[in-house]
């Protein structure tokens, strides 16, 4: 039964706690991280011409409030 108790064993099961971690993460953010796609996107095109236009900017900024709404939702659920 010792023979389970390695070194080898041990970071394994830390590699599998991580990745279940990194998992919960994930879907707890996951709509944030949407939205951050999403102003990424915005952003990009955007600035594909060179220029920004006011109809532009206010895509944007209709994108980052929506990156604010999701951070406030995280914390209390307002919206």
């Amino acid at each position: 039964m010792f023979d389970f108790f390695n070194w080898t064993n041990l970071f394994y099961l830390i590699g599998l706690i991580l990745a279940g971690v990194a998992t919960l993460m994930a879907s707890k953010y996951k709509m944030m991280m949407k939205e951050i796609g999403d102003v990424a996107k915005t952003l990009e095109e955007s600035y594909a011409d060179g220029k920004l236009s006011a109809k532009e900017k206010k895509k944007i900024m209709k994108e980052v409030l929506d990156v604010l709404k999701s951070v406030i939702n995280l914390k209390w659920k307002i919206f």
